[in-house]
C-alpha cells in the first residue's frame, strides 16, 4: 500500500510543477485522469483484499449542456479500482455539473469485475461524487470523493472512493 500512497504523491508534485501551456493555447478540459483510493463498504470484501484499493481512471467530457442556471457536460468514464483477487471496471456515462470551484458528478453504467469468490461478475454501476479544486496549481488538480455502487455483486464492490484529479 505503501508504494501507491507515493505514487498519488507523486502525482501530485508532478501536477504542481508542470506548465499549463495546453489549457492556455485550447481552452478546453476535456480529459481528466484521476487516481487514488477506494474503501470497500462490506467487510466481506476487507477481509478478502484488504481495507484500501488503488484506484485510477480517465473521464472524457464530450458534450456541453448549457441553461439557464446551470453548467455541465455528459462524459464517459473508465476505472479500475482492486486489490488481490477481486476488482472492478466500471465503464460510464455521467453528468458533471459545476458550481463556483467545486463539480458534482452523477453517473451509471455497466461494471466488469470480480467477486470475494473470484467469479467474473457484470452489473450496474452507479456513482455519486464531488470534488474541489486545490489551490493555484500549474495544471488543474481536484482532491475528490466519490460513492461508488454496483448491482448483482451483494453489494461487495460498494465503498468510497477519495481520489486526485488531474484536468488535461
Amino acid at each position: 500500500m505503501r508504494k501507491w500512497w507515493s505514487l498519488l504523491a507523486l502525482m501530485v508534485a508532478v501536477a504542481a510543477i508542470l506548465p499549463a501551456s495546453a489549457q492556455e493555447e485550447t481552452g478546453n478540459n476535456n480529459l481528466r485522469v484521476r487516481a487514488g483510493v477506494f474503501f470497500p463498504q462490506k467487510s466481506e470484501a476487507r477481509d478478502a483484499a484488504g481495507k484500501a484499493w488503488f484506484t485510477f481512471g480517465a473521464e472524457y467530457a464530450f458534450q456541453k449542456m448549457v441553461e439557464p442556471g446551470f453548467e455541465g457536460t455528459f462524459t464517459i468514464s473508465a476505472d479500475y479500482m482492486g486489490n488481490k483477487d477481486m476488482q472492478n471496471i466500471p465503464v460510464q456515462v455521467n453528468l458533471v455539473g459545476v458550481f463556483d470551484r467545486f463539480t458534482w458528478t452523477v453517473g451509471a453504467g455497466i461494471g466488469f469485475a470480480k467477486n470475494v469468490v473470484g467469479d467474473a461478475k457484470t452489473g450496474l454501476t452507479y456513482s455519486v461524487g464531488v470534488s474541489a479544486v486545490l489551490g493555484n496549481t500549474a495544471v488543474p488538480l481536484e482532491l475528490g470523493v466519490m460513492w461508488r455502487g454496483m448491482t448483482n455483486v451483494n453489494n461487495q464492490l460498494d465503498g468510497v472512493q477519495v481520489h486526485l484529479q488531474l484536468r488535461l
